[in-house]
């Protein structure tokens, strides 16, 4: 179904009350020149009949087959009919027209140019471009980067005419916006550098316009404003080209954008709902125009044959440089071969071209000139990119071969690889110039500039990453030596000495880099860089330091290792004397006063391992200028830098702390408790009489000697260590929990096979193991080891928990 038979139907159904076909846009003007009766139904069906002044025009322009139906399917959410690649013909036939997805826009694809379907039949395009100006706010026109710089090729001749008929069709011609969007921008050349060319052609346009008398001194700028946007390759980068659209499409959208491409003078003040009828008349007096494509016969003939001729020369140019065209490596005498190419082509425009009309003559010549030194713009373009490439080569076999030296000065040879690879590539740029041609290689030299920069960046930064790596490491080994020590021996300053020892340890790697300089000390990696990346490397390197730090600190405080230092901090204040001698615990010691000086000054020192806090308050927190690089790494919490145990992970090390400190308190007790009774005298004087028979069979038998000898040195010994005591509290231990752990199996087994015994009545206390003395609590024993008073033994262990 045809768009024209879409509106009929839509007519037809708002005539009977019926749903409407859904259809997306409108043919205005048909390939046949005929204006469409059925706009108004359009506007009503996208609800912009209503809308009074509240809308905008869009149009585009330019060569058929140029993509300007996908770029406004891609800019406004259209869905013009786009090219089928495969047969390459036209498909937008007259002037279509669409609502965009952008408020209150409609959108206006205008028939290409330069179409074969057409010929030279140049009536419809200039009459179709003369209405678009016409009728629009915004006129987009849609040209190749290749095309900026010719005439014909970026419609400058057809734009010529339709700025002089418009204005003398007009009286007042009204103010538009003339978008030029550059597509297939490689980036090569500068959008600023394009928009300066194609302003210069416009102004150069309507400088040689015939204006009416009142017009004479008027400028391009004072009926259009000029706007300039580029676009990457649809198909080659097509991520690129969808944020360079999302990024032009911005600016059709929001009002209080400095790039808002609409302005209230670009409005035509006519209602939506006049619209139809005010464009219907614009057509018609484009159409009753006769003078519009019907120049002289002389200037016709004239225009006809200079463009033949100028055709014959840029094919004999095009053949010229063809095998130096796109060469995927460098040409060698390039200007020698690109410049007499150059001067062929012209005479052969000259000799054939001259005896025409002088203006023509002139005109056609100043384009040929134009087209072929953009074409030898492009070859030398491309020739210095090569160059660009191979420098970069160069430069970085140039480094890797400095930089593999042993013992290399890295600023050194860096500046020294720069300069030899940009001193070849002028030379070899400088070279490919043909006289009297403005071939610039500026562009790329400062583009080499800037990618050798980065690449010195890049090896700077790898470099003073290897630094940073080596000045990390002897820290980290001068924290290794020192940290053991530190904490072996925990007192209020514990995170005074770690901070000294770590600056210390930084300062000492950071010194060899200190210069002198107007009286202040600053940094010098020795590998170049501005103040500012020098402070950046510098901070960087400090950041990984400080990141040793954080992982050490917190490594030295994990509650094992927390618990593991308080132990032995309690040992040494419970097991020694202030002397440092072991001591040898009696029944007349007060255990119980040592015990709880040593744990509660133990206690003491579990917020000190808590919180990193310096001996006057102060918290242990990173330099200010460290700060904001460690805010940002993941490993971090800048907020917790300080916070080495929460308070969740200090419960559970005050509980085995005391478990181990009771423990350590119950040997200490039993290790005082004289478990031999007085033997009577006369028993052994009954035993020596008795026994003597034995002793000397024992003395003269040398195997019962020897292990009573044996046995007399081992009683020795235990006696001279004091151990005495505590073997015998260990053995009576041990047999007391034998017997305990025996009445319990026993129980057991008497519960699994006594069927007649009922549970129900059985009370918890009945349930529950006897009481063994490692279950009685510290405060519930003597001296002696044994339980002060029965009661106390009966009381729930719960509370001791």
């Amino acid at each position: 179904m045809t768009s024209s038979e879409s509106v009929s139907e839509l007519v037809e159904a708002v005539a009977v009350h019926t749903p409407a076909p859904e259809y997306s846009q409108i043919q205005v003007i048909n390939e046949d020149k005929v204006f469409s009766n059925n706009v108004n139904a359009y506007l009503q069906k996208v609800d912009l009949l209503s809308a009074g002044l509240s809308y905008h025009l869009i149009s585009v322009f330019g060569s058929q087959s140029t993509g300007k139906s996908t770029l406004l399917n891609a800019l406004f959410g259209t869905k013009f009919d786009v090219m089928d690649e495969t047969n390459r013909r036209q498909t937008t036939k007259g002037i279509w027209m669409s609502r965009a997805k952008q408020d209150r826009i409609l959108v206006m694809d205008v028939e290409g140019t330069d179409g074969r379907e057409r010929g030279e039949d140049q009536d419809f395009e200039r009459k179709a471009a003369l209405f678009a100006l016409a009728t629009s706010e915004v006129l987009i026109v849609n040209i190749w980067e290749h095309q900026v710089g010719l005439y014909q090729g970026a419609n400058m001749g057809l734009l010529k005419t339709v700025f002089e008929v418009n204005l003398s069709l007009f009286s007042s011609p009204n103010r538009s916006l003339l978008l030029f969007v550059i597509r297939d921008h490689i980036g090569v050349t500068p959008l600023e550098n394009l928009a300066a060319t194609l302003t210069a052609d416009l102004e150069r346009i309507w400088d040689s316009l015939i204006k009416p008398n009142h017009l004479q001194d008027s400028k391009i700028t004072d009926f259009f404003s000029l706007q300039f946007a580029a676009l990457p390759h649809k198909i080659l980068q097509p991520e690129r080209f969808r944020q360079g659209v999302d990024s032009l499409g911005h600016r059709f959208e929001s009002e209080h954008d400095d790039d808002y491409v609409f302005d209230k003078s670009y409005h035509r003040n006519v209602p939506a709902d006049g619209w139809s009828m005010y464009a219907q008349s614009v057509w018609e007096q484009i159409e009753l125009n006769k003078d519009l494509d019907l120049p002289t016969q002389q200037v016709l003939v004239a225009r006809f044959r200079c463009e033949e001729i100028a055709a014959q020369a840029w094919e004999r140019f095009e053949n010229d440089v063809k095998p130096v065209e796109g060469m995927s490596g460098l040409v060698s005498g390039l200007g020698d071969i690109i410049g007499p190419a150059r001067t062929a082509a012209l005479e052969v425009y000259d000799t054939q071209a001259s005896r025409y009309v002088s203006s023509v003559y002139e005109g056609k010549r100043k384009e040929l000139i134009t087209k072929i030194d953009t074409k030898l713009a492009q070859i030398y373009n491309h020739h210095v990119s090569i160059l660009h490439k191979i420098a970069i080569q160069k430069f970085n076999s140039s480094v890797a071969s400095e930089l593999g030296r042993p013992h290399y000065v890295f600023l050194d040879s860096i500046q020294r690889a720069q300069s030899e690879t940009l001193d070849s590539f002028v030379a070899a740029a400088t070279e490919a110039q043909i006289a009297g041609v403005l071939l610039s290689y500026e562009s790329e030299l400062q583009s080499l500039t800037y990618d050798l920069e980065e690449a010195v960046s890049r090896l700077r930064a790898v470099e003073a990453k290897k630094l940073g790596t080596k000045i990390t490491r002897r820290v980290a080994t001068q924290l290794d030596d020192n940290f053991p020590r530190i904490y072996k021996v925990p007192s209020e300053d514990l995170w005074d000495r770690v901070v000294l020892t770590f600056r210390e340890a930084l300062e000492n790697c950071l010194e060899k880099y200190k210069v002198e300089q107007d009286g202040l000390v600053i940094y010098n990696l020795g590998l170049g860089g501005t103040a500012d990346e020098v402070a950046i490397e510098i901070c960087q390197i400090k950041m990984e330091v400080w990141k040793v730090l954080y992982r050490k600190m917190r490594e030295y405080s994990k509650p094992d290792s927390v618990l593991l230092r308080l132990r032995e901090y309690f040992e040494d204040r419970f097991k020694y004397d202030a002397k440092g001698v072991p001591r040898v615990w009696k029944p007349s010691d007060d255990i119980s006063e040592v015990y709880s000086e040593a744990l509660k000054s133990t206690m003491l020192l579990l917020p000190l391992f808590a919180t990193a806090k310096l001996a006057n308050g102060e918290t242990v927190f990173p330099d200010p200028d460290v700060v904001p690089a460690l805010d940002r790494d993941e490993e971090i919490d800048i907020e917790q830098f300080p916070i080495m145990l929460s308070e969740s992970q200090l419960l559970p090390i005050r509980s085995d702390l005391k478990r181990i400190a009771d423990s350590l308190y119950v040997d200490a007790k039993r290790s005082t408790i004289q478990s031999v009774r007085q033997v009577p005298l006369y028993f052994y004087i009954l035993l020596l009489a008795l026994g003597w028979n034995e002793i000397l069979a024992t003395l003269r038998n040398p195997l019962y000697f020897a292990l009573l000898a044996m046995l007399a040195g081992f009683i020795y010994v235990a006696y001279s260590l004091n151990l005495i005591g505590p073997m015998i509290a260990m053995g009576n231990a041990a047999f007391d929990r034998a017997v305990a752990i025996g009445k319990e199996k026993l129980r057991e087994a008497l519960d699994v096979n006594d069927t007649g015994v009922s549970y129900r009545n059985t009370t918890s206390n009945e349930l529950s193991s006897p009481k063994t003395e490692s279950d009685i609590p510290l405060e519930d024993m003597d001296e002696n080891g044994r339980v002060k008073s029965a009661d106390k033994t009966t009381q729930s262990p719960g509370k001791y928990n």
